[in-house]
């Protein structure tokens, strides 16, 4: 029987980048690095109800330091919509996944 695998930890990606963040954002990062592999496990489990109250805490702690962020004034839409965009006459359309957030992600995954 072969021996079981070893996953690496979700964060050990973030060992690599040099420590060019607060306290804070590193925190937020490891939350993003735990999280990106979850569409993937969601295909083959089914708990969906474990799943929302899991995910409505995540959220919730999220919220808070958004909020302690903006003085009380962010909501969730502040975190979860992106301006639209529109496309230059004649040029590409736009893509959420060109603007510097998302090449930023790229970059810690």
């Amino acid at each position: 029987m072969p021996a079981p695998t070893c996953v690496p930890p979700a964060c050990a990606d973030l060992t690599a980048l040099p420590r060019l963040f607060s306290p804070l954002i590193a925190e937020l990062m490891g939350a993003f690095c735990h999280t990106r592999r979850l569409a993937a496990l969601a295909q083959d489990e089914q708990c969906t109800a474990e799943y929302q109250m899991a995910a409505r805490s995540v959220i919730h702690h999220v919220l808070e330091g958004w909020q302690h962020q903006t003085g009380g004034h962010g909501t969730i839409d502040d975190l979860l919509l992106q301006p639209r965009r529109t496309r230059p006459a004649g040029g590409p359309p736009v893509h959420a996944a060109d603007s510097p957030v998302a090449r930023e992600h790229r970059i810690a995954s």
